[in-house]
């Protein structure tokens, strides 16, 4: 069994945000193990005979000793509206194929795509991505996320987004959103605007 995961997007036959999935890669494995990995979140894998006008998502599954993958070609599918739901006891700092308590919080969703994950009164996650907001002028990310996305990571040190703590009461004061992953980056997805953000 592989524990912990990562999904990489590929374009242009190139794996993006490498840095950001080993270092992330590197913190997941010492919180689960308690010692630094032997190997590399990208040994052994070869980029052959794909499509460069395709995006791709190689997911790579890995334990203790060893790492397995698959490469499939991923169309975009982002959630257009979001149910704020509550859970003050979810932890997700480190990503598990153990995703039990993030689907059930999604069966809440009601007719909306996904949900707005609320904890202790801050927002964190969608249940598969970080959330920008926009006032029209700035773009924030909740500084209370459940998991430290590489594409929000990246964006952070670029300096294109800024943390802040948001409450619920908070969003009012927002324009619209999108939702980021490491498959779908900030130029991926369109902004929607927050009165999609349901209660």
């Amino acid at each position: 069994m592989y524990p912990l995961f990562e999904s990489v997007c590929i374009e242009n036959s190139e794996i993006k945000n490498e840095q950001y999935h080993e270092a992330r890669f590197r913190a997941s494995y010492m919180q689960q193990y308690k010692t630094h990995p032997t190997y590399s979140l990208f040994d052994g894998i070869h980029l052959t005979n794909l499509d460069n006008t395709l995006k791709y998502k190689l997911r790579i599954g890995y334990k203790q000793h060893g790492t397995r993958f698959s490469i499939s070609e991923y169309k975009n599918s982002i959630p257009t509206s979001l149910q704020l739901v509550n859970d003050d006891t979810i932890s997700y700092a480190v990503k598990r194929n153990n995703r039990k308590k993030l689907n059930n919080l999604f069966k809440l969703r009601d007719q909306c795509d996904d949900v707005l994950i609320v904890k202790n009164g801050f927002i964190t996650d969608a249940s598969y991505a970080n959330i920008l907001l926009t006032d029209g002028e700035h773009i924030v990310t909740p500084s209370t996320p459940l998991l430290e996305g590489t594409c929000r990571a990246r964006l952070l040190d670029e300096n294109k987004i800024t943390e802040k703590r948001i409450t619920t009461a908070d969003l009012q004061h927002f324009k619209s959103f999108q939702l980021i992953n490491a498959l779908n980056d900030i130029d991926d997805a369109r902004w929607i605007p927050i009165k999609n953000i349901k209660n």
